[in-house]
């Protein structure tokens, strides 16, 4: 089963970016390494979610192309795409499953229903399902 281990910090980086953008969706990619089925967290990428909604996210492509060119040269590998949920529970949307197109990576959905204790979960998704999966966070 894959795990994802990210450090404190970059979980906070997260976890305040995407209460700083409520009540729109934050959005961003993480790279990392694979070692099997464990992704390890090393660069964060916020992105700008371009449909400026609370209930969806975009990512402009031009953004996207510079931030892949980014990560091939830091040798590094896409490991996670995150978005938050303002509104909603840390779990995909039929929306989330839809727009999954990386089945490689782990799906990181931040939960703000309690903005003082947000929710931060890990998805595989494939085709039509997914399924929760470790979230590590380290010191």
């Amino acid at each position: 089963m894959k795990e994802i281990i990210i450090s404190k910090d970059k979980y906070q980086e997260l976890v305040d970016h995407s209460l700083e953008e409520k009540p729109l969706e934050a959005c961003g990619i993480l790279a990392g390494v694979k070692e099997g089925d464990t992704y390890k967290v090393e660069k964060i990428y916020i992105m700008e979610n371009t449909s400026a909604s609370s209930e969806e996210y975009l990512m402009a492509p031009e953004e996207q192309f510079e931030v892949f060119k980014d990560i091939r040269e830091n040798e590094l590998e896409l490991v996670s795409i995150f978005h938050s949920h303002p509104h909603s529970p840390s779990r995909p949307s039929l929306k989330d499953i839809d727009m999954a197109y990386y089945p490689e990576a782990v799906y990181i959905i931040i939960s703000l229903v309690n903005p003082e204790k947000a929710v931060f979960k890990g998805f595989e998704i494939n085709d039509e399902s997914y399924q929760e999966i470790d979230v590590i966070i380290k010191e």
